[in-house]
C-alpha cells in the first residue's frame, strides 16, 4: 500500500469526482438517483462562481476518496460553517482512517474560511455512516428535519 495524498480538486478532476459519486450511489443502492454529469461538476464546481469545493484522496495515483462540501452561514449561531454534501471512501480503503482524514481536511478548509462547524445529512438507514460520524463527535439533531424543494 502506498501513501495516501489528499488534495483540493481542480477542474481537471471533474471526471474523477463524478466517477466517485457514481461509486457512492452504487454503494448506497441509489444509482438511479444520480442525475449530475461531468459537465455539471465542471460548471458548478470550477467555473466563474463555484458552488462547491471537493477534496480528493489518491493512493498510487488512483482516486480512492472524495469529500464534496460548500460554505454556509448559520444565522442562529452567527457564524459561518461547512455543509458536507458527500463523503466517500472506496471499499478497499475503508478501515484505514481515510474517512477521518478527509473530514479533518474539510474542517481545516472550513476553519481557513472562518467556519466554526460542519453540518451534514445522512441517507436513511445508513447505520455504518451514522456510527462513523458519531465516532467523530457528530450528534443527531431531532429538532431538524431536512426538506428539499425541487423545481
Amino acid at each position: 500500500m502506498g501513501a495516501v495524498v489528499i488534495r483540493q480538486a481542480g477542474i481537471e478532476d471533474a471526471a474523477e469526482i463524478h466517477r466517485l459519486l457514481l461509486d457512492l450511489a452504487a454503494a448506497l443502492g441509489k444509482t438511479a438517483d444520480i442525475k449530475s454529469s461531468v459537465q455539471d461538476i465542471r460548471r458548478f464546481g470550477f467555473e466563474s462562481e463555484p458552488h462547491f469545493e471537493a477534496l480528493l484522496a489518491f493512493e498510487n495515483g488512483q482516486a480512492v476518496g472524495l469529500a464534496v462540501y460548500f460554505y454556509e452561514f448559520s444565522s442562529w449561531r452567527g457564524v459561518p460553517g461547512v455543509y458536507l454534501q458527500d463523503l466517500y471512501v472506496a471499499d478497499e480503503m475503508r478501515g484505514r482512517g481515510l474517512g477521518r482524514d478527509l473530514m479533518d481536511a474539510v474542517r481545516e478548509r472550513g476553519r481557513a474560511w472562518g467556519g466554526a462547524y460542519v453540518r451534514l445529512t445522512l441517507h436513511d438507514g445508513n447505520e455504518r455512516a451514522l456510527a462513523f460520524y458519531r465516532r467523530l463527535g457528530f450528534e443527531a439533531r431531532e429538532d431538524e428535519l431536512p426538506l428539499v424543494l425541487r423545481d
